[in-house]
């Protein structure tokens, strides 16, 4: 969340303005002075700085943001339906259909990185898995693999509340826990770079911090082994450490966390998300081959 400040700077006192409502803090004098007056000038900026604050928490607003990937999604239908004509007719047509085809291709992707960037979690991607196949690179750039081999793990524990297994209360899980043999390859979700590495003999452990693109953040704990270093630029898929039981760890696992703009999400909706989206553009090519 996005801070707005305003101060107003009087006898030794700042005022600050949020998007949560108004407090004060008090600088460098002893007793506060009630008896503050404002000029015109002061009062007008004021004002100013009140209008363009309460333009930015209108902006965003939930419903807002809602309203604005609901838009996003229609205005990619119609490219989407013109795309699909210009294909239909590109056996016959020349050049001009080319650029025609690439400045929809264009369009679509404007659009695509606009609703990646504007979620919150995965409970949106539905809308968007349609026009990905236009753009499938995109899959590279935020989480959307398994971080383990297929085969190589079980799913241990949920995102959500549960009861911790070590100290046997009830609180929220906030990532996915994926039980492995120890040493198994860790790869990461998606494309990025290394924003942290930490040693620890508590929580995590050992553990990896990814960040990625579209305001999407990773989170790989109780690592036995760590094959990156901090500040490193990695690829979807590559190998960035092993699994371990590292910290407040019951067995050999890997904890993994999904995080949009600082708040941590749901990972699951994101695993396979790649391969299905693949799937489906096989499908769709291998059909049009069979037409052809």
């Amino acid at each position: 969340m996005y801070i707005i400040s305003i101060f107003v700077y009087k006898y030794k006192y700042m005022k600050f303005f949020t998007s949560f409502g108004f407090w004060s803090k008090k600088v460098g004098a002893k007793e506060l002075e009630t008896n503050m007056v404002f000029g015109k000038a002061d009062l007008g900026y004021f004002v100013v700085l009140m209008v363009i604050s309460l333009f930015y928490v209108v902006q965003n607003s939930p419903g807002k943001s809602v309203q604005q990937l609901e838009d996003a999604v229609k205005t990619m239908n119609l490219y989407e339906e013109r795309l699909k004509m210009n294909l239909h007719s590109s056996r016959t047509a020349g050049e001009g259909t080319e650029r025609e085809r690439e400045r929809l291709l264009m369009a679509i992707e404007e659009r695509i990185i606009g609703f990646l960037y504007r979620i919150p979690d995965y409970s949106y991607m539905g809308s968007l898995e349609t026009y990905l196949k236009y753009r499938p690179n995109l899959l590279a750039q935020f989480p959307a693999a398994v971080p383990l081999g297929k085969g190589d793990y079980s799913i241990s524990s949920n995102y959500g509340r549960r009861i911790h297994p070590i100290s046997e209360n009830e609180k929220k899980h906030y990532g996915i826990d994926l039980a492995a043999p120890a040493g198994t390859k860790v790869h990461a979700t998606a494309s990025g770079t290394v924003k942290e590495v930490v040693y620890s003999k508590k929580g995590y452990g050992t553990y990896i911090v990814m960040r990625h693109r579209f305001g999407f953040e990773t989170l790989y704990g109780h690592l036995e082994k760590v094959l990156v270093y901090k500040g490193e630029t990695i690829a979807q898929h590559q190998i960035i450490g092993t699994v371990g039981d590292t910290g407040s760890s019951t067995g050999y696992h890997l904890h993994y966390e999904i995080l949009k703009n600082k708040k941590k999400i749901d990972p699951r909706p994101s695993f396979e998300l790649k391969m299905k989206i693949y799937d489906e553009l096989f499908l769709s090519n291998s059909g049009t081959k069979g037409v052809e």
